[in-house]
């Protein structure tokens, strides 16, 4: 049985658009080191700078989320029966 992925969507915030989104770079980084792989290029919304991102499940996929905020859930499939 294959397991489903966790998508994400790391979100800059509005701060990150006078600070050439360094915070935004530090938020993927931080993904990248817990698992996360990059899925697709980054894109823009109006000011803020998105990443979509995937991470394999393992026995099931579990929805988190972070104190900091810094990212927001875009897609979570559930495990099938």
């Amino acid at each position: 049985m294959s397991h489903p992925a966790d998508y994400i969507v790391v979100v800059s915030n509005e701060d990150d658009f006078v600070s050439g989104f360094h915070h935004f770079s530090e938020k993927v980084n931080r993904k990248l080191k817990s698992g996360y792989q990059l899925h697709g290029q980054p894109f823009a919304v109006d000011r803020l700078m998105c990443q979509a991102m995937v991470k394999a499940a393992g026995s099931h996929a579990t929805v988190t989320t972070e104190a900091s905020g810094d990212t927001t859930m875009f897609y979570h499939r559930t495990p099938q029966a």
